[in-house]
């Protein structure tokens, strides 16, 4: 019989799967399309950012449930290893929810018109502005969670008589002494989930209105082109990719306020929660961007034809040794 402990950690591993797989084909294609058409387009360039990320926080997450399962936190001294793993964990979840961010600025950027003079600008240059954006977004996530590098466990003395493995107990890490824990708390939870909230909401409610609009436009009009059904499929796919954020989010908030004002969740929800966003994003984020499906029809029609393929060349072999 598995442990409950085990079945966590086999659940996470098969999420892993998942999402490590969806999250490389939606990089790599990117990539290819990057390097064949010789040009920075922005779009593809913040796929690929929260693909990476994405692929970053899962292999993160495993990692530090299989460091629970193993009992890290017991140690007598924290490994810098655990330090590290759950500082790319923080970075990378980071990276990922600011670029869900950039990417519903640039879809509401293009899709709706502006009078104001400034927000015409803005849609003018809106590439170039987000590419430098996400260049500074990566650097201020680094910067960000640094501190997690010096965690440390506060040093302890057992009783006379206690072994150290009788005293086996879950530890929690420490900040450093130079770090002013309340408002470090506040600020990194602020920056990872709060400040890239009061950008998407925004933004995707006039993604909503949008689509509304539209959606009566053409009930009433009674026709349909293929330019616009495709602007509408992206901007309905990327509010869905926001919800998940926000669902993500809500997941985020719930386990860090229960563990300040009440005696803690335990961490597998947390991480169950980021294991479903990267896996729900990934798709979303597949299904919402022409090339990714154009791929994963080609390749499906691929499979296809191979499996037809081998069917009708087994049917001759079978007509031929009747004959």
């Amino acid at each position: 019989m598995f442990r409950s402990a085990d079945l966590k950690l086999c659940s996470t591993a098969l999420l892993l799967v998942l999402g490590v797989l969806a999250n490389v084909f939606n990089l790599g294609v990117m990539l290819v399309q990057q390097w064949r058409s010789g040009g920075v387009k922005t779009v593809a360039i913040i796929i690929c950012f929260i693909s990476l990320g994405n692929i970053l926080l899962q292999i993160s997450t495993f990692v530090l449930v299989a460091l629970v399962w193993a009992g890290v936190l017991c140690w007598s001294e924290l490994p810098f290893f655990f330090c590290v793993v759950l500082f790319v964990w923080l970075s990378s979840s980071s990276v990922s929810f600011w670029s869900v961010a950039w990417l519903s600025v640039l879809y509401c950027m293009r899709v709706l018109s502006f009078s104001s003079v400034l927000f015409r600008a803005l849609k003018t240059n809106i590439s170039t502005i987000l590419n430098v954006t996400l260049v500074v977004t990566l650097l201020t996530s680094c910067v960000m969670f640094t501190p997690f590098l010096y965690l440390h466990f506060q040093s302890r003395n057992l009783a006379p008589n206690t072994t150290e493995k009788a005293a086996c107990v879950i530890r929690k890490p420490l900040l450093p002494d130079w770090i002013d824990l309340n408002i470090y708390v506040i600020t990194f939870i602020s920056y990872l989930t709060l400040m890239p909230l009061m950008i998407m909401l925004p933004t995707s409610l006039r993604l909503v209105v949008y689509l509304c609009k539209h959606t009566l436009s053409m009930q009433t009009k009674q026709s349909s082109s293929h330019t616009t059904q495709s602007y509408l499929l992206v901007c309905r796919l990327t509010v869905a990719l926001v919800w998940v954020y926000l669902t993500t989010l809500l997941t985020i908030s719930l386990y860090y306020f229960h563990a300040i004002f009440a005696s803690g969740l335990s961490a597998d929800m947390l991480f169950l929660g980021l294991s479903f966003y990267c896996v729900a994003s990934a798709i979303l984020l597949t299904c919402s961007n022409k090339n990714l499906r154009e791929k994963v029809r080609v390749s499906f029609c691929r499979g296809k034809n191979r499996n037809t393929l081998a069917r009708s060349a087994e049917d001759k072999s079978g007509v031929t040794a009747t004959a």
